[in-house]
C-alpha cells in the first residue's frame, strides 16, 4: 500500500520560541492526548531528543489495546523535533513537528503525517485521516487556549506545587496544565513514592510527614470518595464524608505548623454546598443549605478554616458539574446519548451548574496567583441550564435524538438516595465572586463548551 499524508497548520500569537518550549514541558502529551479517545503512556522518556523513545497502548476493540513504540529523532530547537514508529499498528509512521516565526510575537505550527497500513486495513484510511484532523483540530486549538490562560501569569514566579488526587481526572488535568505553565507539580500519593515528583500520605491511619510539604509554594486538595462509586448507604455516606473532611483536616493541621507555609492552599469543595435551590440562583453570599451533600461541605470546609486560621491564604473552590468527556458525568452520558437513548432525567426542570474542565483549570490557575483571592468561590459558568436544556443540546452537539426520558422512579430505583440528591436536585449556582473580580471565562455557552471538550467543530 502506498504512504499516505495528512497534513494540519494554525498560526499562534506566541513566538516560535515559546511555542517549542510549551511542547517540551512535562505536561505537554497529558494535555494533548485526546479524551474522548486517550491513550495511555506504558514508558516515556524525559525528553524529545534523538533516540528517546514513548511506548503507548492505543483503544482498539473494547478491552484489546494495541502497544505503539516510537523514537525521537530531528531534534532541532526550536524549528521541529519528529518522532516515527519502531513497533506498532502501521506499517510504517513518520510524524514531523514543525515550528516557524510568523513575526517577533506569532508563529506557526505544522504537523505533517506520513504513514503506510497493512493493506488488509486499506479501506480504514478515510476513517483515520478523519480522526485525525478532529484531533489535530483539538490539539491545535487546545495548546492556543492553554497558552492564552498561561500568558495572563507571564510575569509571576514559577511555583512549587503539591496536589492531592492527582491521579483522578480532574487532578491529572491540572497536573500537566500546570506543569505546561512552567511550574514543578508534586503528587501526594498513597503508595510508595517511584518518583522524585510524589510525596507519601496515609490518610486512613493519619500520616503525613511534613517533610513532604517542605518548600511548597501551593498546595491544591482535590481528593474525596466517588459519589457514584456505591449506593449510599449509611455506611457509604460516612465514607464519603470521611474521604472528604479527614484528609482535609490531616492536610491542612499539617500545613498549620510548618515553619515556613505555602503561600496558598486551594481546597476543591462543590456547590452541594447549597443544597436543593429550585429556580432560586444562589451565590457565595448564600448560606449552605440542607442535607446530606450541603452537611458534608460544610463540614470539609470548616475543616480546612478551623485547622489553617488566619496563617496562609485559603481559597474554596465550590466545582459545580464538570464537563469532560474524560471522566464525570458527561463521560457516563455519551454512551447512552451516542446510542440515541438520550433524554430528559425526571422533570428535566432542575437547574444543573456546569463547567467546561479548562475553565475549571483557568480558575485554578488564577487562584494560584491572584493573592487578594480568599474565602469560596463557585467555579462554575455563568450560565446555569436545566437538564431539559442540558439534554437538548447535548443531543444537539452529537446529532442525536434525545427522546427518551427516564421518570424520577426509575432513577430512585436505580440510585436510590442518589438520584434525590443529585439527579433530580436543582443546583442555580453563579460565579457572583470570580465575576465581581472581572475573570473572563473561556467558555460561558452550554453548547460552545461541549464542542471544546468533545473535539468537535465549532458553529
Amino acid at each position: 500500500m502506498s504512504e499516505r499524508h495528512f497534513t494540519w497548520e494554525s498560526t499562534l500569537p506566541y513566538s516560535q520560541e515559546d511555542v517549542f518550549a510549551w511542547h517540551e514541558r512535562p505536561g505537554a502529551f497529558a494535555r494533548l492526548n485526546p479524551p474522548w479517545r486517550p491513550v495511555s503512556v506504558v514508558s516515556e522518556a524525559p525528553s524529545l531528543r534523538d533516540g528517546s523513545f514513548i511506548t503507548l497502548k492505543l483503544p482498539f476493540l473494547g478491552p484489546i489495546n494495541l502497544e505503539w513504540t516510537l523514537e525521537h529523532f530531528g531534534y532541532r530547537p526550536p524549528d521541529q523535533f519528529c518522532d516515527r514508529q519502531i513497533s506498532g499498528p502501521f506499517t510504517s509512521w513518520e510524524h514531523r513537528h514543525l515550528f516557524a516565526p510568523r513575526s517577533r510575537t506569532s508563529s506557526s505550527l505544522q504537523d505533517e503525517i506520513t504513514f503506510k497500513l497493512p493493506w488488509l486495513f486499506a479501506p480504514a484510511v478515510p476513517f483515520i485521516k478523519a480522526e485525525l484532523a478532529r484531533l489535530f483540530t483539538f490539539r491545535h486549538q487546545l495548546l492556543r487556549a492553554d497558552m492564552d490562560l498561561h500568558a495572563r501569569f507571564t510575569k509571576q514566579k514559577q511555583k512549587k506545587i503539591l496536589i492531592s488526587g492527582s491521579s483522578g481526572f480532574i487532578g491529572t488535568a491540572l497536573t500537566a496544565f500546570l506543569e505546561t505553565a512552567g511550574h514543578s507539580v508534586f503528587r501526594l500519593v498513597r503508595r510508595e513514592p517511584q518518583t522524585p515528583q510524589e510525596r507519601r500520605w496515609n490518610p486512613s491511619s493519619g500520616q503525613l510527614s511534613p517533610d513532604a510539604l517542605d518548600d511548597m509554594d501551593a498546595v491544591i486538595h482535590l481528593g474525596g470518595e466517588n459519589l457514584f462509586g456505591h449506593r449510599w448507604t449509611p455506611e457509604f455516606k460516612e465514607k464519603i464524608k470521611k474521604s472528604r473532611v479527614d484528609t482535609t483536616l490531616l492536610l491542612c493541621k499539617t500545613i498549620a505548623h510548618l515553619r515556613k507555609k505555602p503561600d496558598v492552599v486551594i481546597i476543591a469543595s462543590a456547590t452541594g454546598f447549597y443544597g436543593e435551590t429550585g429556580s432560586t440562583q444562589v451565590d457565595e453570599k448564600d448560606p449552605a443549605g440542607t442535607g446530606f451533600l450541603a452537611d458534608t461541605c460544610r463540614a470539609w470546609e470548616n475543616a480546612s478554616s478551623e485547622a489553617i486560621g488566619g496563617s496562609c491564604r485559603l481559597v474554596h473552590l465550590r466545582l459545580g458539574t464538570v464537563l469532560s468527556p474524560g471522566g464525570g458525568a458527561l463521560q457516563k452520558m455519551l454512551p447512552p446519548f451516542k446510542a440515541g437513548f438520550g433524554g430528559i432525567l425526571g422533570s428535566g426542570d432542575q437547574y444543573m451548574s456546569w463547567i467546561s474542565l479548562h475553565d475549571l483549570l483557568g480558575i485554578f490557575e488564577y487562584a494560584l496567583h491572584s493573592d487578594s483571592m480568599n474565602g469560596p468561590h463557585n467555579a462554575v459558568a455563568p450560565t446555569p441550564v436545566t437538564n431539559r436544556e442540558f439534554t437538548k443540546t447535548l443531543g444537539k452537539v452529537l446529532h442525536r435524538p434525545t427522546l427518551v426520558p427516564t421518570p424520577a422512579f426509575v432513577l430512585r430505583g436505580v440510585f436510590g438516595e442518589i438520584a434525590d440528591a443529585i439527579l433530580l436536585s436543582s443546583s442555580r449556582v453563579v460565579p457572583a465572586a470570580l465575576l465581581a473580580r472581572g475573570y473572563t471565562f473561556q467558555h460561558p455557552s452550554l453548547e460552545n463548551a461541549l464542542r471544546f471538550e468533545l473535539g468537535l467543530p465549532s458553529t
